[in-house]
This record gives C-alpha cells, structure tokens and sequence, in this order.
C-alpha cells in the first residue's frame, strides 16, 4: 500500500515517470516496468487515484485512464505533497557483499536517505567499485520501490565509488567503534548541512586511515558500544542522523 503525501496511512497507489513536465490534463504513458507493476501487481483499474514522481522531486496527482499491464496512461492533474525528509542525509560506505549490499540499500531507501557513495578503504574488499557499475541498474529499481511505499518525492541516489582522501577534502564524520569516541546523536544535532557519514569496512578504518582523518579534521563518532556489520552501522547511522 502506498503512502500519502500530507495524510496519515494510506494513500493513492504511486508509479515513477521520468518526465512530468506536462500540463494538467495530459495524459502520460508509463513504461512497460511501471505498467505491470501498477496494473498486474497492485491491481490498480482504470479510474483509479494515481501518484506520479519524477525521483527528483516532483510528484503528480493523476487518474490512471488506461489500465493496460504493458503500457498505462495517466491523466495529470496538480502538484501533489510528499515526504521528502528535512534533512538531506548522505553515507559514504565500504560496501558489504552484493546481496547484503542489496538489503541495506533497499533499507536506506525506504528511509529517505538522499545519497550513498561506495567507499573505497584499505580493508575493503577488491572489486567492489566494478560490481557497483554493475549492480547500478538494480539499484536504482530498489531506490524507486522504496519511494513507492515511503511517499518521497526522491529517490536515493548511489553516487560512483570514490576513495576516503576524497571524503577528507568536505566536512566529514567517520564511524568508529573506539568506546572513548562522542556519540552520533551528539555531534549531528542541530547541524545543518549534515556532514558526509562515513563507515568503514569490516575490521574498521585503519591506523593510517584514522590519522588522515584527524589531520583533515574530520569528526570521529560511535553509535553504541556493540560492533556492528556495515550494513547494520549504515542504517542506524541514517536514522539517528534523520531523526537528530
């Protein structure tokens, strides 16, 4: 079930459409992908209320007019609240295996994450950079679920792959189990724009990592007294950080 825009519960049922620039009252075909999902998956008829988003911030009331699984038409009306969070969260994260990575990113999404760029550290497992170009299309498919169900307007973006100097160069926060760390909620509250959240791989940043850090006066935090996986760490890392 979808979410609605300025409501509690449920709302019209939600479609993406990489273009809204029409005028209300054209009507707009959605792709074959959309189309099933709409029609075969959520059962949607025609005359039914219908949410149109962009992924980019734009979403649409509509009426869906032509209920066809292979290529659906929506009639467009005015623009249509959503939920985009206040606070524009991004993660900077040494990726975990695929399938793990899938999960987490599906999680992130569906909180409202804006961003997340695949970190590249010393501990980090080879290949990840390359296997992030390949899972990309899958990804965005995840991010564009999750806005579905969570009424935003955006979708999480995941950013190319970039190395930690290139993180050290902006305001930055790495994630750190060291018990004599602050704590995240303490050093994210009230900022606004929040720095770059950056969580290392398993086994953690190294030594000289951490000494980078420090020289480029990046903040070090911890979330808790527990280890945590990495995909464990990012997403409780966006929670506190959206709800800080």
């Amino acid at each position: 079930m979808a979410t609605a825009g300025g409501q509690r519960g449920a709302g019209p049922e939600r479609a993406w459409c990489g273009d809204l620039c029409a005028a209300p009252g054209a009507v707009i075909r959605l792709d074959p992908e959309e189309s099933a999902h709409l029609v075969r998956s959520r059962r949607a008829q025609a005359g039914d209320p219908v949410v149109v988003f962009d992924g980019q911030g734009v979403s649409r009331a509509g009426v869906l007019t032509g209920a066809d699984p292979r290529a659906a038409e929506v009639e467009l009306g005015g623009d249509y609240p959503d939920r985009t969070p206040a606070r524009r969260v991004r993660l900077a994260v040494a990726l975990p295996e695929m399938g793990r990575t899938d999960r987490m990113l599906g999680h992130l999404a569906a909180l409202g994450v804006a961003e997340v760029v695949p970190l590249l550290t010393t501990r980090g497992q080879p290949g990840r950079a390359e296997q992030a170009v390949r899972r990309a299309p899958r990804w965005a498919k995840l991010a564009r679920e999750a806005a579905k169900v969570n009424g935003s307007a955006r979708v999480l973006v995941v950013g190319a792959s970039r190395p930690l100097a290139a993180f050290l160069e902006e305001p930055a926060l790495l994630l750190d189990p060291d018990p004599e760390a602050p704590p995240l909620t303490g050093l994210l509250s009230g900022q606004d724009p929040l720095p770059w959240i950056l969580i290392g791989p398993e086994g953690g940043f190294t030594d000289e990592e951490m000494t980078a850090a420090r020289a480029a006066e990046a903040g070090v935090a911890r979330l808790g007294d527990a280890a945590l996986r990495v995909e464990t760490a990012a997403i409780a890392a966006a929670a506190v950080a959206l709800c800080s």
